[in-house]
C-alpha cells in the first residue's frame, strides 16, 4: 500500500491580514511612506512591519491616506465641468 506524505498544518507563507485597517496600521504606513516615499510597496509594507501585501498598502495610501485627497462635496464649478464634459463626450 502506498504511503501518503505527511500533511503539514503550518503555512509556508505568512498569512496576510485581510480585515479592516486599524488606526495604528494607518499611522505606521503613513510614517514609512513619509520616510521612503510612495513606491516599492512590498518593501514599504515590510519596513512598516505590517502583515499586509504591497498592493493593499498601495491602495490604502492612494485611496484613503494621501494628504492631497479631496473629501466632501464637489463645488459648483466642478459639477458644471462634469456636466459640460458629459454633454460633450457622453458616457466614455
Amino acid at each position: 500500500m502506498p504511503v501518503a506524505p505527511p500533511i503539514s498544518t503550518k503555512c509556508s507563507k505568512k498569512e496576510a491580514n485581510r480585515g479592516a485597517w486599524t488606526d495604528e496600521e494607518d499611522q505606521k504606513l503613513a510614517q514609512v511612506v513619509e520616510i521612503y516615499g510612495p513606491k516599492r510597496w512590498q518593501a514599504v509594507a515590510a519596513k512598516a512591519g505590517l502583515n499586509r501585501s504591497g498592493k493593499s498598502c498601495r491602495l490604502r495610501w492612494m485611496n484613503y491616506l494621501r494628504p492631497n485627497i479631496k473629501r466632501g462635496d464637489i463645488s459648483d464649478q466642478e459639477e458644471d465641468l462634469i456636466l459640460r464634459l458629459h454633454k460633450l463626450l457622453g458616457n466614455r
